[in-house]
């Protein structure tokens, strides 16, 4: 299975709800920084799919994520910060800069999701 079909396999994994099957595949693309592994495992860590929540690793793969040009990654870290997580407190000018990040990588909702 080549780079592409394992993300997709990924994907379908966690659209599908087989969490397990998810990790399986993102863990060993995340060891390799596969940008986008390391934003779909943070994002199972900032919501609790599959493994519990985690603040610090979902901020440290999204961030990882993020600094690579991912902007769902970008996204994800301006919700944490609007929000927070167990170990991450909210903090307005970190939200601001990760959804202005993510506009500007061309993940376009995101500064309505600021202004929510």
């Amino acid at each position: 299975m080549d780079h592409l079909e394992q993300l997709n396999a990924a994907q379908d994994a966690i659209n599908t709800e087989r969490y397990a099957d998810a990790l399986a595949i993102l863990e060993p693309l995340c060891a390799i920084k596969d940008p986008t592994a390391q934003s779909m495992l943070g994002t199972l860590y900032q919501l609790g799919l599959g493994v519990p929540v985690n603040g610090a690793k979902a901020i440290s793969l999204l961030t990882a994520a993020a600094e690579k040009g991912n902007g769902v990654a970008a996204h994800n870290l301006g919700s944490i910060y609007v929000t927070g997580l167990p170990g991450v407190e909210r903090d307005t000018e970190r939200s601001r800069f990760y959804y202005r990040l993510a506009r500007d990588l061309g993940a376009q909702f995101t500064q309505a999701s600021f202004y929510e």
